[in-house]
């Protein structure tokens, strides 16, 4: 039979594999590590078996293949490298080898390797009947080394296995290792005058017997073989210079004796026994020296070999090839036939039998790109540092512990049982069933990659596109599927889309030095590791923001996949990452966390730190004991007792009003502060008169409380207190006369002073402490850059209150610069408040995030409205009374609407809405002004333009609601419009009370209304729209709306409040079709705003440029 060429020579290895794995495969080559190699040309493979350094074998496959018109080889293994190592080299050259010898092998030779070994026995048998005989260092920066390599070389047509000897000049390195080296000139040894320093007195004796080995040898190579070698060995060994293949290696020394006699390997999956020489300890190999002498790598010794057989026979025993099963009894009566006892093979049983249950072992792993950027490797490191890598799977099936690859041609297989081997054929549906079920989960052999194979793996990866999705859905999904049907998968380090999951989640606080503040991290255990999660999560809202605002519309088995240091992907419940999010809003700011990636909350926020483990309960709350207490304290807020008027108090108190006091009490008590935001009407003044009367009566107001209010408000605030606290000392700083009063503060219970006085007053102010400080019609400070609300601010005191009926009147900036005021910090800076809240609601609309805003503050606001508590007032009317521009006025405001509509575009787009506003409000102000009256506008067409609509739809109204008997408060915002209607009044004899900003005295105009003595009232919005008691009035008139709902509230409820006993009409006179009704929209769009936050359903949002631009709209 002729023998199949390889299609590989040498020169294909060396173009193909790393320089590190030929030098070493050789290596291994030489060595005689490889068991087998065969080369299947029907498959295009090659297959094989390499012993490793610690007897372990290692299986090795090889595909061959071409690229373009070059053969490619891509060799695999079993080995931790896997691909290309050395085993696969090592097996290349032994196919070499074997076919180099074939060629050269003379006629006559036996072709059959048992017959061919027999006959080598029989040769050594006879060559031993006739008979064979056996024969310190200096310190120096250079050194001679032994290298002791085995190769193989041609005898009488057969390969032996020679000692070839390497005397190298090596360089000592630090690290006791050798350096540059070349080779020593044994060729010169008779020309030395000088002998060299490094050569020691044990080298000058073997110098000489090296040379003269070298002579004998064709190649002028010393070579340990033939009488005296084992002597030879010995001497080298003791040099303590002497290395086994490698000079790095470790030098190897001279071991004890030990026994070596014959034996055979058990029987492999194929049935076949290998020869083996049993020793105790075991040994490597048999060196091929006279005398025979072992080589023990584990222990890094030569020694010599003991043994019943002599040692020409010994050597040709290791030599012997596997001996397959029906060999064996061919072998064994060879064996019977010596002269010396020789055991033969074991007898192997070789039964038919039925295929064992199928089981498809699935490994998930990666490729990588390999060095000539042209094909695919498997990749075992879990560094992918500088490749292109994808993720693979390889997929074999395994009989009983047999392993194949879907792609192994062979249709039987032996399962071998000790001495007994069982055949079967193997079950093709099961495994094409097995490839099917795959193909539906996605994973197919790949068209681009064909080389990545790893025994006994077959190749499977994804579809092109979409990969990284499909591999998910894939470990998530369909994994668990393949273990239930009896599947086993496998997950290697380096595949890309391991998951990992959680195994508990904790949350650690500490306090800061003053326990108003707390250091929160947030993490979870994996596998007894703890990870932060709050840095994790920062990323997330960058990568996932769409898909966590709609968190709450997610399945629950939803997961975010968070790659890990280590390559993993944590699985993190959606819902659950986008509840923690929404009560941990500041994570939405990239710099919230600090250094060591904890976030720095109040102890306000604790009871929103409590929902983070709602439903959840593997959460592990560790820390702080103050936090989880004022946690508690803010979830009794929701559950306070009212408190009854303290005694002495000259007033009874409603219901809702004790409940008031009773939240006022509570707050105190806790050491919290707050807004007591009740309608206007409702009684704050008198709840917070209550509140300061029982600090005073149980000992507490050791200090004075300072109520800071609008200069309007100075008389109310006195004339209440006199008339329901009397027993409260109350001194008034206002006027010239109050630099006087200053020394005062602290012999008083109750101090009254105005916004406009805090700056200059704020030295005198600051000298005092005070019990309470107490913010009246707080909006005052709703900027925050004001001087009147930095004074406030520095004013030191124990407890602070604001009471307003409208804490947001434009927009949440306000309602933030309270809070500051109030508890700094618990709506985060003014920066952080604006990213986190007032753009997403304001301009987003987001109602999750004004929810979470209503949630914050709900516990330290306390609102009601009239509907709610109070229900004795009596009904309220509202009336819109519209009419229509005629003539020149209508003229008039087309012609400034055009003109206006042109500058405020022209200003939008030279420098963007936000800086416009100056712009905008110009152009507002002239249109609202032209509806009023066109005499309010200082332009020379408007002079020549007689007569306003709507001051005649009011002149004909007045006179009217009089007759009836009505007490009428008529509001404009222009002071200028009520002097309009001043004279108009004047014409008709209509007498009437003003108020505006420059009355001096105010209480004589409100007393002479509240007696009745002049039923109609002209009060500007500014002036008199907050703070005054008119319950006298039964009708209120708005000539001109203004842009905030709860302004225009406000001035109603002067009106409309507890003590009102008649009902009351409101009247808002409008021009039609003009930016008045327009501004009406705008106002319910404010007043969705204000009632989203304090209602918590997080409606609404403020105008942009759609409602700006509707403003401007021609009259209809």
């Amino acid at each position: 039979m002729t023998r199949m060429r390889l299609p590989f020579t040498t020169r294909e290895i060396y173009r193909l594999f790393d320089h590190r794995y030929i030098k070493r495969g050789k290596a291994y080559f030489r060595e005689g590590r490889v068991e087998t190699a065969r080369y299947h040309p029907g498959a295009g493979r090659i297959t094989g078996e390499v012993r490793g350094s610690g007897r372990r074998r290692y299986r090795v496959h090889v595909a061959i293949g071409h690229k373009g018109d070059a053969i490619d080889l891509s060799g695999s293994c079993s080995c931790p490298v896997g691909r290309n190592c050395k085993h696969v080299v090592a097996v290349l050259f032994e196919l070499l080898e074997e076919e180099r010898l074939a060629l050269q092998t003379p006629a006559g030779t036996p072709r059959d390797p048992v017959e061919s070994w027999l006959f080598r026995v029989r040769d050594a048998l006879k060559r031993e009947e006739e008979g064979a005989a056996a024969e310190g260092e200096r310190a120096n920066r250079h050194a001679l080394v032994y290298v002791i390599d085995e190769v193989p070389q041609m005898v009488a047509g057969r390969r032996e296995r020679r000692l070839r000897v390497s005397v190298l000049v090596a360089y000592r390195l630090k690290n006791c290792g050798y350096g540059n080296n070349h080779p020593f000139g044994l060729m010169r040894l008779g020309s030395l005058i000088t002998p060299p320093a490094y050569l020691q007195p044990g080298d000058r004796d073997l110098l000489p017997l090296l040379y003269a080995r070298a002579m004998m040898d064709p190649g002028r190579q010393p070579c340990l073989d033939g009488p005296g070698s084992g002597e030879l060995l010995r001497r080298m060994l003791e040099t303590g210079r002497c290395h086994w293949q490698e000079l790095n290696a470790p030098p190897l020394g001279v071991g004890a004796e030990r026994d070596l006699e014959p034996d055979w390997e058990p029987p492999d999956d194929a049935g076949c026994q290998a020869p083996r020489l049993r020793a105790d300890p075991p040994v490597d190999r048999l060196l091929p020296v006279d005398p025979p002498w072992y080589l023990d790598l584990e222990r890094q010794v030569c020694g010599p070999a003991r043994s019943s057989l002599p040692p020409t026979l010994l050597r040709q025993w290791i030599e012997a090839p596997p001996v397959p099963p029906d060999a064996v009894a061919r072998v064994g009566a060879a064996l019977a036939e010596a002269p010396v006892p020789l055991p033969p093979p074991a007898t192997v049983e070789l039964v038919e039998a039925e295929a064992p249950p199928l089981r498809p072992v699935l490994r998930l792993g990666r490729i990588r790109r390999d060095h000539w950027g042209q094909g695919w490797e498997y990749d075992p490191t879990p560094s992918g540092w500088g490749y292109e890598y994808r993720a693979a799977a390889w997929l074999h099936f395994e009989y009983e512990g047999l392993e194949i690859s879907p792609r192994d041609d062979r249709d039987e297989l032996v399962k071998r049982e000790g001495l007994r081997l069982r055949r079967f054929v193997r079950d093709f549906d099961a495994e094409k069933a097995a490839l099917q079920r795959l193909a539906r989960a996605g994973l197919t052999p790949p068209f681009w990659c064909r080389e990545a194979d790893r025994p006994p793996g077959m190749l499977l990866a994804m579809g092109e596109g979409a990969e990284e999705e499909l591999w998910m859905h894939f470990v998530l999904t369909e994994m668990a599927g393949l273990e239930e049907e009896g599947w086993r998968v496998e997950i290697e380090a380096p595949f890309p889309y391991r998951i990992a999951e959680v195994d508990a989640w904790h949350l650690d606080i500490d306090a800061t030095g003053d326990n108003q503040w707390f250091d929160l991290e947030l993490g979870v255990e994996v596998e007894g590791r703890r990870i932060s999660l709050l840095p994790i999560l920062v990323q997330v809202l960058e990568s996932h923001r769409d898909l966590l605002a709609g968190w709450r519309d997610l399945p629950e088995e939803h997961a975010l996949l968070l790659e890990l240091e280590d390559g993993r992907r944590l699985r993190l419940p959606t819902r659950r990452i986008g509840h923690i999010l929404d009560v941990l809003v500041e994570l939405h700011d990239p710099e919230a966390l600090d250094d060591g990636g904890r976030l720095r909350v109040h102890r306000l926020r604790s009871r929103e730190l409590t929902e983070l483990g709602q439903g959840e309960g593997d959460l592990r709350w560790r820390g702080s004991e103050q936090l989880r207490a004022a946690a508690r304290q803010l979830e009794a807020l929701g559950r306070v007792r009212p408190k009854a008027a303290p005694r002495g108090f000259r007033a009874r108190l409603r219901p809702y009003q004790k409940e008031g006091l009773g939240w006022l009490q509570f707050l105190r008590q806790h050491g919290f502060n707050g807004v007591l935001a009740d309608d206007m009407g409702l009684g704050k003044t008198v709840q917070t008169l209550a509140h300061i009367l029982r600090e005073k009566r149980e000992g507490r107001l050791d200090r004075p409380a300072l109520v800071v209010a609008p200069t309007s408000l100075m008389f109310n605030w006195r004339r209440e207190a006199e008339q329901f606290t009397p027993e409260l000392s109350v001194l008034t700083l206002h006027g010239p006369e109050r630099k006087g009063l200053f020394d005062e503060i602290p012999r008083h219970d109750l101090v009254l002073t105005t916004y406009p006085l805090l700056p200059r007053d704020e030295q005198s102010l600051r000298a005092h402490p005070f019990h309470l400080l107490i913010l009246d019609e707080a909006q005052q400070i709703k900027n925050p850059k004001a001087k009147a609300g930095q004074v406030v601010r520095s004013l030191e005191a124990r407890h602070r209150l604001c009471l307003t009926g409208t804490p947001l009147e434009n927009h949440l900036g306000e309602l933030w610069s309270l809070f500051d005021f109030l508890m700094p910090g618990l709506l985060g800076s003014e920066r952080q408040f604006r990213r986190l809240f007032r753009t997403p609601v304001e301009k987003h609309g987001d109602q999750e995030r004004a929810q979470r805003l209503a949630r914050r503050v709900a516990p330290f606001l306390l609102r009601r409205d009239k509907e709610q508590v109070a229900t004795e007032l009596p009904p309220k009317t509202e009336i819109v009374r519209s009419v229509p521009l005629k003539g020149k006025q209508r003229d008039l405001y087309e012609t400034i609407r055009l003109a206006m509509h042109g500058k405020v575009r022209k200003a939008i787009a030279a420098r963007g809405l936000a800086r416009s506003q100056i712009v905008i409000l110009e152009a507002l102000l002239k249109l609202r002004q032209v509806c009023c009256d066109p005499r309010l506008l200082k332009m020379e067409a408007a002079r020549r333009v007689r007569g306003s609509a709507k001051l005649d739809l009011l002149m004909g109204l007045l006179p009217e609601l009089l007759e009836e008997g009505r007490r009428i408060l008529l509001f404009s915002q222009f002071t200028s419009m009520l002097a309009l209607i001043e004279e108009e009044l004047a014409a008709r004899r209509i007498g009437y009370l003003k108020l505006t900003g420059k009355t001096r005295d105010r209480e004589t105009p409100i007393r002479r209304f509240q007696e009745g003595e002049i039923p109609l009232f002209l009060i500007s919005l500014k002036a008199g729209g907050t703070g005054l008691n008119l319950t006298a009035a039964d009708t209120v008139i708005h000539y001109d709306p203004w842009w905030n709902p709860a302004v225009e509230n406000q001035a109603t409820d002067r009106a409309h409040r507890i003590g009102q006993e008649k009902p009351v009409f409101v009247y808002r006179l409008l021009t039609e079709g003009t930016v008045e009704e327009r501004i009406q929209a705008l106002q319910a769009r404010k007043r969705e705003l204000a009632e989203g936050l304090f209602d918590r359903a997080g409606r609404g949002r403020l105008p942009g440029p759609d409602e700006l631009e509707a403003l401007f709209e021609p009259l209809g």
